[in-house]
């Protein structure tokens, strides 16, 4: 599970071949990205701005040459640069129906759209289409 996943750790990389928005709608560029696992600050800043807390963050890979984790404040501060605002660019990870073979498309409750990932015994969804607010 993502628990046992340490904040900042690397889950692996991307390649993006065209501009893209992110779960808070702010464009990325196209290129390489690492993807990291990040959790949302319980601080009270962020109280229901999404459904789950696990995201993955993306930073340029260009930037992130160390592979160990980075913790909060690290993993945050190269994701920042993917899109040069202050809030690190991020995909929402989504526990999908344990019944939704890997790749399969769905569609949440507030309109977001994933795909069912499995890595190991570890399957998930990531939210590719869609935005929060907040």
């Amino acid at each position: 599970s993502w628990d046992a996943m340490e904040e900042g750790a690397l889950v692996g990389a991307l390649r993006v071949t065209a501009s893209f928005r992110d779960i808070r709608g702010k464009t990325g560029k196209p290129g390489v990205y690492t993807l990291r696992y990040g959790l949302q600050p319980q601080n009270g800043d962020h109280l229901g701005a999404a459904p789950n807390r696990e995201f993955l963050l993306l930073s340029p890979a260009a930037v992130d040459a160390d592979a160990k984790p980075l913790g909060f404040d690290g993993t945050v501060a190269l994701a920042k640069q993917t899109t040069g605002t202050s809030h690190p660019a991020s995909l929402s990870i989504d526990p999908p129906s344990a019944t939704d073979a890997p790749l399969t498309t769905y569609t949440t409750d507030p309109e977001l759209k994933g795909v069912v990932f499995q890595v190991g015994k570890l399957k998930f969804g990531l939210i590719l289409n869609g935005r929060i607010e907040h």
